[in-house]
Order: C-alpha cells, then structure tokens, then sequence
C-alpha cells in the first residue's frame, strides 16, 4: 500500500491513497497511518521554505508492508520525491528533517499505553 502526500497551491497537505484523498470519512487506521506521510510533509515544507526552495513538486511517498497474518504493517519506507534541480548538497538532510517528525518518533519509540475505564 503506498500513501501520498502534496502540497496545494496554497501549501497545505494533501494526503491520498489511489489518487483519493484521505478524509475523516476513512478508517481511524488509515488517519493514523497517514499521519505518518503528513508530518513528515510538514517537516519538508519547512526546510524548503527556509532555503526558498519551491515545495509545490515535492510528494512524500509512504510504502508500508503488511504482515497478511495479523494485519499489522511490519515495515514503512517514506520516500521523498525532490523536483528535478533540487541541490543534492541537502539530500541528507531532508532525510534527517523527516527523522524528526514526531509521529515518527512516536512510533520508533512508542509511548506507554494502558486501557482503564471510570469504574477503575
């Protein structure tokens, strides 16, 4: 399965899923995977647009890999497609600025969860 995210016109994210765009009207999974796409996005944009570089021909590619036995995604690859002439000078740290989406590292290092309810 793969995920992508752009930019509008207006540099807002725009993630989607077989060229249909991923709404709240979708599974509560797929919200949450797509986060993942989306806030590396977020970190993009933001370097880019600290180097006034034009963000609008970026798409963040997020392939995932199912384990077809329990349905849990067991590896996910995001993959930043550049404009042609993007300066090669800072293709290391993009991937570094996508290292510190927090949505990532979130899941790198997941937080503590407990279910309780209010008779607890």
């Amino acid at each position: 399965m793969i995920l992508q995210t752009t930019f509008d016109k207006e540099g807002n994210l725009v993630p989607q899923m077989n060229g249909k765009l991923i709404t709240m009207k979708d599974s509560p999974f797929l919200i949450f995977l797509a986060t993942i796409g989306m806030c590396s996005a977020v970190y993009v944009r933001s370097f880019l647009a600290q180097r006034g570089i034009p963000f609008g021909d970026v798409v963040v590619n997020q392939h995932m890999n199912y384990d077809q036995s329990s349905g849990m995604v067991k590896t996910i690859n995001i993959v930043v497609d550049l404009p042609d002439g993007f300066p090669e000078k800072y293709n290391k740290a993009i991937k570094k600025v996508v290292d510190q989406c927090l949505v990532k590292r979130h899941l790198v290092e997941a937080p503590e969860l407990a279910v309780l309810t209010n008779l607890d």
